[in-house]
């Protein structure tokens, strides 16, 4: 057998369910992640059983059994994105076993993970953001202070909407944030930033309060605002400047990131104010850097171009 297991009996059901428990409430990943991994591990199973092979960790997770599975996948025709979050789902469950010593070695070790090229991130230019700023004055404080924070600190979604009071350090404006794994990190803030909260702040409904552990964006109740709303009201924004599908208040962290970089920021300065845990992940943003150097090159240089007529 491939995978020599510690427990080969292990119901493969029961400890795909303690491995998305682990996820969530251990390693801290989103409901996001938790759930393309719930999905994806229960196609595993469904093939499994389609092929009549014994839902046990052993069995399932043996090198010929993966193998069989991405074989099943690729032939479906899906994009390699979709394919890559597939062995990404069957590697953390082999880890994870590992790890609980269900089985002595990683099955999934054999596994290939497709190449694909990665999308550039999408963000605003300079002008576009300035003109989303002016837009925003006749808008709600709250909404304008929503926007800034992403803006002006590059914070995700999820550590924007946990924010509370007592994280913000006003004096030395500078925001306590819960980034991916629980990992905690401080982010500077601009001033304009701090000037919107202000803002904000005197228009907030009354009995919302201002301790230390008080939400500070909140619904017109008091209470906290979900993450839902808040991606609404970026989404109203960005709507004002750019005709760009993409939304997000992810398209905040990247201009963030961008403008940072574009103005001579240190990629290592930046994969520390984003949180990323390695820098290659934040070395993309070094690619749109140069597309919007060579853009700028090409168009100010009189010999970027050769003459159409020579």
């Amino acid at each position: 057998m491939d995978a020599i297991a510690q427990n080969p009996g292990v119901e493969l059901c029961r400890l795909i369910s303690r491995f998305l428990d682990y996820a969530q409430k251990e390693k801290g990943y989103s409901t996001h992640t938790v759930g393309a991994y719930r999905s994806d591990l229960a196609q595993f199973v469904e093939f499994l059983l389609h092929k009549g092979i014994a839902p046990t960790a052993a069995a399932a997770l043996s090198k010929a059994s993966l193998r069989l599975f991405m074989y099943d996948v690729g032939a479906q025709g899906l994009k390699a994105r979709s394919v890559a979050r597939k062995v990404a789902s069957i590697k953390s469950l082999c880890r994870y076993c590992v790890k609980t010593r269900v089985l002595a070695v990683n099955p999934s070790k054999a596994l290939a993970t497709p190449k694909m090229d990665k999308p550039l991130p999408a963000f605003l230019t300079s002008t576009q953001t300035e003109a989303m700023e002016e837009a925003a004055e006749g808008d709600s404080a709250r909404n304008r202070a929503i926007v800034e924070f992403f803006y002006g600190s590059g914070i995700r979604l999820s550590e924007l909407h946990g924010l509370a009071f007592g994280d913000i350090d006003k004096r030395g404006m500078t925001v306590r944030v819960m980034g991916k794994g629980k990992k905690e990190r401080i982010v500077p803030v601009t001033p304009q930033t701090l000037d919107a909260l202000d803002a904000y702040q005197k228009e907030r409904p009354r009995g919302a309060g201002n301790e230390p552990q008080s939400p500070v964006f909140v619904n017109a109740k008091g209470s906290r605002l979900s993450r839902r709303q808040i991606e609404r009201v970026v989404s109203a924004s960005l709507s004002n400047v750019s005709q760009r599908k993409k939304k997000s208040p992810h398209v905040l962290r990247h201009t963030f990131a961008t403008h940072l970089l574009d103005s001579g920021a240190d990629i290592r300065a930046v994969k520390e104010l984003l949180g990323h845990s390695s820098l290659s992940t934040t070395q993309v943003y070094t690619h749109v850097s140069r597309e919007h150097l060579l853009k700028v090159y090409k168009q100010a240089h009189p010999r970027a171009e050769k003459d159409s007529g020579q």
